[in-house]
């Protein structure tokens, strides 16, 4: 993962795909990882996501996003540390941790 310092205060997602059958593990995993995460930054707000598969399409895999927030933004060397914390998790995990960084845009009037 490659973060670039910035001005913008910046959340942080976070998708990657596991097993199906591996959900309950997972999800055990992510509530202990994002309780230490939470107990280093508590001002850090995290949220699991599941994406919905289309309707009478069977996958086998799953697909997650965590979203890291906080009040402000989190600066670049958090969200950093963040990623390197949270990088073994979930075990199950097929593949990467995918890691996007969205800056919020300037009310339009500073436009």
């Amino acid at each position: 993962m490659s973060v670039h310092p910035g001005t913008a205060p910046l959340s942080l997602y976070v998708y990657y795909r596991l097993p199906a059958a591996a959900r309950e593990q997972a999800q055990a995993e992510l509530t202990v990882a994002h309780a230490a995460l939470q107990q280093r930054w508590p001002s850090v707000s995290s949220q699991l996501l599941e994406k919905q598969s289309v309707p009478g399409i069977r996958d086998e895999m799953l697909t997650w996003m965590e979203v890291h927030q906080q009040p402000g933004g989190l600066d670049a060397s958090t969200s950093h540390a963040i990623c390197a914390m949270l990088a073994p998790w979930p075990s199950a995990r097929v593949g990467a941790r995918h890691v996007e960084l969205f800056a919020t845009l300037p009310a339009r009037s500073a436009l």
